[in-house]
C-alpha cells in the first residue's frame, strides 16, 4: 500500500513540505547531458552597417536628431547623429572593421 500523498506510478519520496520528490535517477532526462550555448564573440561578428541620413520630417516622427547615422540591416540605429556622411562612415570603420586578408 503506497504511503499517503504518493501515487502508486510515481517512483519518489515525500518530503519535509509534502510534496514527492523523485530522484535524478527515476528522471527520463537523467541521461541528457548539460549543454553550454556559445556565442560568438561580438568582436569577430560583422555587422554590415551602413549610413543613413534621417531628415527633419523623418526625425521627428522618430524622436531622434536629424542627421547621419549608422544604422543594421535590419534599420537599427547604431550610432549617431553624426554631422556629415564621412563621420558617419568613419564611425562605421571604427565599430565595425573590414575583415582581415588572409595570406
Amino acid at each position: 500500500m503506497p504511503r499517503k500523498g504518493a501515487s502508486a506510478g510515481v517512483a519518489g519520496r515525500i518530503g519535509p513540505s509534502g510534496a514527492t520528490e523523485t530522484s535524478a535517477a527515476a528522471s527520463p532526462y537523467a541521461t541528457i547531458p548539460p549543454f553550454r550555448i556559445e556565442w560568438p564573440n561580438r568582436k569577430q561578428m560583422m555587422q554590415n552597417l551602413s549610413p543613413r541620413h534621417v531628415k527633419i520630417d523623418e526625425s521627428l516622427r522618430l524622436g531622434v536628431v536629424s542627421g547621419w547615422y549608422s544604422t543594421k540591416v535590419s534599420g537599427t540605429f547604431v550610432s549617431g547623429p553624426h554631422e556629415s556622411e564621412a563621420d558617419c562612415l568613419r564611425r562605421i570603420a571604427e565599430i565595425d572593421p573590414p575583415p582581415a586578408r588572409k595570406r
